[in-house]
């Protein structure tokens, strides 16, 4: 019995190490672009509160007028939500409300915590019933099961449990696909994959495989409680986040070019 259990300690650290370093011995890299080079438009602005990550929580704070005051008069639009066909991307809880199914064409995928093992949780992405991929995190102020949607066809499920945070496209870790440490805020424009990626510190977006625009020292991400109103927002065509770089915090937004 003591043989069993050191051999599942020793397998469950196994798994957990692989997923967390996978990404950086299995790299291909990511080649840059400018954004208009990938049929993008990029519109930034300065805000003139939050120098410091505590100024910043204090500007982002419900209800945040300040920020969003001028973020919505630098891009003339208010912040933007998901409209009625951009929801049927998603997929939706189930019973438990922790799992979440999503339907692609003739395909079902759903995503379940199937096992818990010590301080870690151990969730399952399953396409019409087969296991294509086992990620585990903790289960803090929010589950780590972020979003399962629909972007080109292709399933994109978002992790993320605080230390643990990425992205499986199309059954692929992207960590392992571009080389990086964390992938945050899946969206599609165009039915491509756009995302913010993390590596060495750094911030910055992925679209479509490229990278695109600067690097930020911090970029806002949160998915709990009123901090998580100044993380990535997205809808209607749009991708907007809060960078901070050069000792300055800027509202970004980010959309197809010619809309």
């Amino acid at each position: 019995m003591k043989k069993s259990s050191v051999l599942l300690l020793a397998v469950t650290l196994l798994a957990i190490w692989g997923q967390t370093s996978c990404a950086s011995r299995q790299s291909v890299g990511l080649k840059a672009a400018d954004p208009e080079d990938v049929g993008l438009t990029w519109q930034e602005c300065a805000i003139s509160q939050g120098r410091d990550w505590n100024q910043a929580e204090a500007c982002f704070s419900y209800p945040m007028s300040s920020c969003w005051i001028q973020a919505e008069a630098c891009f003339g639009h208010p912040m933007p939500v998901r409209n009625e066909s951009e929801k049927a991307n998603f997929g939706s809880y189930l019973g438990d409300m922790e799992s979440l199914q999503l339907t692609i064409g003739q395909d079902i995928y759903r995503v379940s915590l199937t096992a818990k093992l010590f301080m870690k949780a151990k969730y399952t992405l399953y396409k019409n019933g087969h296991a294509i991929r086992s990620l585990y995190g903790e289960f803090g102020a929010h589950s780590p099961n972020i979003s399962l949607q629909n972007i080109g066809g292709k399933a994109a499920w978002e992790f993320s449990d605080g230390k643990i945070a990425t992205i499986i496209y199309d059954g692929l870790d992207v960590r392992q696909v571009y080389g990086l440490d964390r992938a945050y805020g899946p969206y599609g424009l165009a039915g491509k994959l756009i995302f913010i990626g993390e590596r060495n510190g750094k911030y910055f977006v992925v679209y479509d495989g490229w990278k695109v625009g600067p690097d930020f020292d911090k970029i806002a991400i949160a998915y709990c409680c009123d901090v998580a109103l100044c993380s990535i927002h997205y809808g209607q065509g749009k991708y907007l986040f809060w960078g901070f770089r050069n000792g300055q915090w800027h509202a970004v937004e980010i959309a197809l070019r010619g809309e």
